[in-house]
């Protein structure tokens, strides 16, 4: 069966490649000299590669069936490889042993000695001066007639699976990649290929071969003159599977396998057996010859690259001694699969091909924003390997992802705090809080405090139970939370008097007082229900055994509501507008607004704001009252009569300061920022109060407010409760203060 597929494949490739719009681009040129088989022939010296070529069933190929380009090593230089592999005679190899072999010699299509030098999968020979600068030398592999023959592997299920391998693809490496790249072509080629020397000054070199003669001319292409063998080159997981030292890597990559069944390849090569690609999802696909599926998209196959940076089992050992098992981890299969998962993709660089040059210079960052950064001079010459889908540099070493050591370094090394770690990869934040060039202050609750919320972790997901209906959580709440959880830039916890800190969400924040820490979120709580009380727990600092994270501090708290995320339905103007218990402090005021027809009790909402957000100081229910008995609220008579609601309503807008229209990015409080004058509802809707301001002081003991009118000058000083530290009750559409005076 197997043979089957196999002649069944080259038939239709070969059919498929005659049919490709390559040909058509890549003609044979009008003078003719022979087909490939025929140069080589009258030559003379090219009769063992001649003869392997007709084992492995090129003939055909050779003498004009196709477009090919030839890299052809005479005998001499053949018969030194013979030697080399113990053979007596090119006929010592098997078939599929020569089709390897032979094969990876002869290229699809036709191609000159200036479309090796600098291709043009895109424009062709159309390209101009411009576009010929442009990525010059980068696109390097070549699809060759070299394969594998289909394997059997083993699913995740442990049932037998037949996986396809594509064409090998042979890298050429031209001078004008090393020049686009700025590097020195000598030193890179031969770090890869020690037993070659660089020769391609002012043309290139084919993997391992330099070319003694170039572009010869046939009827069906072109002949190079090589003076090695061109040594078939394999993938990246090949060659890491040839490396006990370097198993570990390989077998937690391959808790990552996924075998897919392609319905194409089946229906077109598998002749009644399905046929199956090798995929190592959602990490880069190493075990894939080609980096895409599609062999018209030649861009991709001739550009795109893995470079893999592999450490040792010795460095994975030492990573888990130093970091992992004081986490509370027993082992690497124990750690949690979020970590693995980027700890392996640190390991690859996915774009291209990387030269060692290029990681001296630093010029090379991984997925992450990493520097990668290594003595590429002190990795083993048999751990430099040269691939046919990209590179691979055996390292000694493991250096972490960034992310491991920065802020969010804790989710990632605690076993205890590995649920955290799953919300900040949904969340898609992981990066940014990474990031070098910010610094960030980070809560990160436990395993345990999750669970008291509410909130498992099921098959790699989390999901919340809430009242009783168990649903998996949306990434839109877990960004919530995370952005709850953190406060980029400032000065960060201080851990002596009040401090408040803005949160990555709007408007939201955390409250320190001496040491302890509460949210915005639940300090609200205290406004919704005046009876409650505000909890402030104790903050514990997690370090980086010792020292500091790279770009900030993180820290755990007590208790498991801290990070109860914000809810849609906590509206501060909603409250206003319906409260209408007089233990509210806030109830005086609300009976005001609705007196002034400001407020619809029957909607819950404040009918003239029009759903801004605004900045509200709210005198008490006593000030009020004192204020109406001593005739002090415009519109309202001393026994609390409203006589006249419209004059009523001017007035009360003063006390609204819409934050969009005065450019504030957050409500007032101590260092806040928020000082000076503001322009209020009043001034915007007109009246008695057109273009009244509020004036905001904030002199880092207090705050205070004070109402300028165009005409009148300005009125009282009023301070702000410190019954609440002079936090504000900060909410989605609104920050309150409250004021022990009108205004």
């Amino acid at each position: 069966m197997i043979l089957k597929i196999y002649g069944v494949l080259m038939c239709l490739l070969i059919m498929a490649s005659c049919q490709d719009q390559m040909d058509e681009h890549y003609e044979a040129p009008d003078w003719l000299k022979g087909s490939a088989w025929d140069v080589l022939e009258a030559r003379g010296n090219y009769s063992i590669f001649l003869d392997g070529a007709d084992l492995a069933g090129f003939k055909p190929v050779l003498q004009g069936k196709s477009l090919v380009t030839v890299m052809a090593p005479n005998d001499s230089v053949f018969t030194q490889y013979l030697a080399g592999q113990g053979k007596s005679s090119i006929e010592d190899f098997s078939e599929s042993e020569l089709k390897r072999l032979i094969g990876f010699h002869l290229m699809y299509y036709s191609y000159d000695k200036d479309m090796l030098v600098n291709f043009r999968p895109e424009e062709g020979d159309g390209a101009t001066d411009e576009e010929k600068l442009e990525m010059a030398g980068l696109y390097y592999k070549h699809r060759t007639r070299s394969y594998e023959a289909p394997t059997m592997e083993l699913d995740s299920n442990g049932v037998k699976v037949t996986v396809y391998h594509n064409e090998r693809l042979l890298p050429v490496f031209s001078y004008m990649m090393f020049d686009t790249k700025g590097i020195d072509p000598a030193y890179n080629y031969e770090y890869f290929y020690p037993g070659s020397k660089w020769k391609g000054t002012d043309g290139f070199n084919v993997s391992n071969a330099n070319v003694d003669e170039y572009g010869i001319v046939t009827d069906n292409g072109y002949i190079y003159m090589v003076d090695q063998v061109v040594e078939p080159l394999e993938t990246i997981y090949s060659e890491l599977q040839k490396k006990e030292e370097y198993s570990r890597y390989l077998e937690l990559y391959d808790q990552y396998s996924t075998y897919e069944l392609d319905e194409q390849l089946t229906t077109d090569f598998g002749n009644g057996t399905d046929l199956y690609r090798h995929y190592h999802d959602p990490l880069p696909n190493i075990a894939c010859e080609w980096p895409v599926t599609n062999y018209r998209n030649i861009s991709a196959l001739s550009y795109q690259a893995y470079s893999v940076f592999a450490p040792s089992n010795t460095a994975f050992d030492d990573f888990f001694e130093s970091y992992w098992k004081p986490g509370g981890y027993t082992s690497l299969s124990d750690v949690s699969t979020v970590a693995m998962v980027y700890l392996l993709y640190n390991s690859v660089y996915n774009s291209s091909i990387v030269f060692p040059e290029e990681i001296k210079n630093g010029n090379i960052e991984n997925s992450f924003d990493m520097l990668i950064d290594f003595d590429v001079d002190n990795v083993p010459a048999e751990n430099r390997i040269m691939c046919e889908n990209g590179v691979l540099y055996g390292l000694d070493e493991l250096e972490p992802p960034g992310m491991f050591t920065s802020v969010t370094g804790p989710a990632f090394r605690y076993k205890d705090l590995s649920y955290y770690l799953y919300m900040l990869n949904t969340s898609k934040m992981l990066v940014g809080l990474s990031s070098k060039d910010a610094t960030i202050t980070e809560l990160i609750p436990g395993n345990d405090q999750m669970k008291e919320g509410g909130i498992s972790l099921i098959d790699g997901s989390l999901w919340s139970d809430d009242d009783g209906d168990l649903s998996q959580m949306s990434s839109s709440t877990m960004t919530n939370i995370v952005n709850l959880h953190t406060v980029t830039g400032g000065e960060g916890i201080s851990f002596s008097g009040s401090q408040v800190l803005r949160t990555n969400i709007a408007y939201t924040y955390w409250y320190m007082k001496d040491g302890k820490i509460t949210t915005s979120v639940l300090f609200n709580e205290k406004f919704m229900n005046p009876s409650s009380t505000v909890s402030f727990v104790d903050l514990h600092e997690l370090t980086n055994d010792g020292a500091g994270w790279s770009n900030g501090r993180a820290y755990t708290y007590d208790n498991s509501d801290l990070f109860r995320p914000l809810l849609s339905t906590t509206s501060v103007q909603n409250q206003l507008a319906i409260t209408r218990d007089e233990s509210y402090p806030y109830y005086q005021f609300s009976q005001l607004l609705r007196d002034a027809g400001l407020a619809s009790a029957t909607e819950g909402r404040l009918t003239f704001l029009m759903g801004l957000r605004c900045a509200i100081f709210i005198p008490t229910n006593e000030v009020l009252e004192t204020a109406i008995g001593t005739g002090k609220i415009p519109g309202v008579a001393t026994d609390g009569t409203v006589e006249d609601p419209e004059k009523l309503a001017d007035y009360l807008e003063c006390y609204f300061i819409p934050t969009q229209s005065n450019g504030m990015t957050t409500y007032p409080y101590l260092g806040s920022g928020v000082k000076g004058e503001y322009t209020t509802m009043g001034a915007l809707t007109g009246g008695d109060y057109v273009n009244s301001r509020l004036i905001i002081n904030d002199d880092g003991v207090s705050l205070s407010v004070q109402l300028y009118r165009p005409g009148v000058g300005k009125g009282n000083v009023v301070n702000v409760v410190p019954d609440y530290d002079y936090f504000p009750f900060a909410f989605d559409d609104g920050g309150v203060h409250f004021i022990n005076g009108i205004l």
